[in-house]
């Protein structure tokens, strides 16, 4: 029986995966850490053998990744090459995820009138803070154009800008959880900027179920003067705030790195909450992601309920960049998805 293959020595960055000679195909190896302070690598099946000893190398995050990154390699811009005088700054493409799609949105922003309807893109990107450490941290943006031919009242186009940031821990088997901070920006017959907190905690199982419970708790409202009409529109000063958010989770992992999630709760104003998102794998750089939330209204369809009635739809592709794919076991990949008009849902007040 092949005795297992130990790497030791000091934390290296990814980047100098080239300086050890893998030679095999990419794959992600399982680590299992030793009481002598090494690192047992437990080889996979049907995987090449290195082409040169590893001593003196460990690989920052937990996983090593074995072979030529290619289209990683080095992780540098690509605007020079070894021993020219231009500094050529570190690019970690591993640690990003880029999105684009196309979505569907309501909420009493609308006025009960039509629903929005856009395009989306942006990206989101996690990291680890230091060797040996519990939490990551993500920071994400997203942008939405919408209502390109305006809408009942105001023949205004739509312009969105979203942010989040914050910290998370992902386990294999255990509590896993985090907080993030979610920023709006709504440029529309109104300009609005409102910020809140979402946080999520589970229990996974060693299968990668997980049964949880995750919030959206708004900070303060936002004031703006609306501009309602289209031939000759009205000023009217208004408070906007956002919609506090509860509910429980079951989220699953799929095969080849996909996950799927289902939730269901309420809101602060008494209405129903209910959601799912999916994402599935269409190669080792590509994903579908797919996602919608309902808000249910506690008024009547006979009274304000057209009006109170909030949802968000959307589709559309996640690029995975650098060495990782979607089948890397990585613990600082982003634990949420940068907010949408699905997570962050305008009132007035």
């Amino acid at each position: 029986m092949e005795q297992p293959r130990f790497i030791s020595g000091e934390m290296i960055n990814l980047g100098e995966i080239q300086q050890i000679g893998y030679l095999a195909p990419i794959v992600s190896q399982s680590v299992l850490q030793q009481s002598e302070g090494q690192v047992e690598v437990l080889p996979e099946p049907g995987n090449s053998e290195p082409g040169t000893s590893s001593e003196g190398a460990v690989l920052e995050g937990g996983t090593i990744l074995q072979g030529d990154c290619g289209f990683c390699g080095g992780m540098r811009l690509g605007i020079c090459s070894d021993g020219c005088l231009i500094p050529c700054p570190d690019m970690h493409w591993e640690k990003f995820q880029f999105f684009s799609g196309v979505a569907g949105f309501t909420s009493p922003a609308n006025r009960g009138g039509h629903a929005s309807f856009g395009f989306t893109e942006g990206f989101n990107w996690g990291t680890g803070f230091a060797p040996g450490r519990k939490f990551s941290g993500q920071v994400g943006y997203r942008a939405i154009q919408s209502s390109f031919s305006g809408t009942d009242f105001t023949d205004v186009d739509r312009k969105q800008s979203f942010v989040t940031a914050g910290i998370f821990r992902r386990a294999d088997w255990g509590w896993q959880g985090g907080v993030v901070a979610d920023y709006m920006h709504d440029d529309w017959y109104y300009n609005l900027d409102v910020i809140q907190i979402r946080g999520e905690l589970s229990w996974k199982y060693p299968d990668g179920r997980e049964i949880g419970f995750w919030f959206a708790r708004a900070s303060d409202s936002s004031t703006s003067t609306s501009m309602i009409g289209k031939s000759n529109p009205v000023g009217q000063v208004e408070s906007w705030d956002l919609t506090n958010l509860y509910a429980f989770y079951f989220r699953t992992q799929l095969e080849a790195g996909g996950e799927s999630r289902v939730f269901g709760g309420f809101t602060g104003d008494q209405d129903g909450l209910i959601g799912a998102e999916i994402r599935l794998p269409v190669n080792g750089r590509w994903a579908l992601d797919a996602g919608f939330s309902y808000l249910i209204p506690e008024e009547s369809s006979m009274t304000t309920g057209h009006v109170e009635e909030g949802w968000n739809v959307g589709i559309g592709l996640v690029f995975f960049p650098g060495c990782n794919t979607l089948q890397t076991i990585d613990y600082n990949r982003p634990l949420f998805n940068v907010a949408d008009n699905g997570t962050m849902f305008l009132t007035p007040r």
